[in-house]
């Protein structure tokens, strides 16, 4: 009497599609964890500004090319001056001071004849309501 090898197989097949099934249910358990909080928002400290304006009339593309690279690229998104006073690198601390005035970007840069990529990305304070 020959015994056939194929319910055999399919007895097998339907027992491990049985363990893999189980087996990513009970993963998904462990794989929802609570969310993480968001980041706490950094107090600005709007009195001074973070640099002395000269610096900051001379270097502050170069500030910000490098408050973007160590923000997205490394994580650190606070700002510590040398006084020890605390800002979020983010363009939106400029603009909490220098917003008043929708043209204050516009116009130092028409005058240095310089365009940057900025509002390639971000609205510019002449596009917000």
């Amino acid at each position: 009497m020959k015994r056939s090898i194929i319910p055999f197989l399919s007895a097998a097949g339907i027992v491990l599609l049985l363990l893999a099934v189980s087996y990513l249910f009970m993963q998904q358990g462990h794989a929802e964890k609570a969310p993480e909080p968001p980041a706490r928002p950094v107090p600005v400290d709007s009195t001074k500004c973070i640099a002395p304006v000269g610096k900051m009339r001379a270097s502050h593309m170069q500030m910000l090319n490098e408050w973007r690279h160590s923000s997205v690229r490394e994580g650190n998104r606070v700002h510590v001056t040398p006084d020890g006073r605390r800002f979020e690198k983010s363009l939106n601390t400029c603009l909490g001071c220098h917003g008043q005035n929708r043209l204050f970007c516009f116009n130092c840069h028409m005058y240095a004849n310089v365009k940057p990529t900025c509002w390639n990305c971000h609205l510019s304070p002449m596009e917000m309501p």
